[in-house]
């Protein structure tokens, strides 16, 4: 859950980056970024010793490669 919540909050960003850059509403990226963030603050919440800081880089991992697959 915490890897889906970065992976959302970059995807968030970007959108709401280019959205900016052509002068449309950025909402869609801006929900993007407040979901992601939702999802890494709950996860953080329900397991606060689930996953270390360098746990996290792997775990990425696995989200991009199963997105990309």
């Amino acid at each position: 859950m915490i890897a889906g919540g970065i992976v959302l909050s970059i995807l968030g960003i970007i959108k709401a980056l280019n959205a900016s850059i052509e002068d449309r509403s950025a909402r869609l990226g801006k929900g993007l970024f407040v979901v992601g963030i939702g999802m890494v603050a709950w996860s953080r919440i329900m397991t606060p010793a689930g996953l270390m800081v360098s746990d996290i880089s792997q775990a990425f991992l696995i989200a991009v490669v199963a997105l990309v697959k």
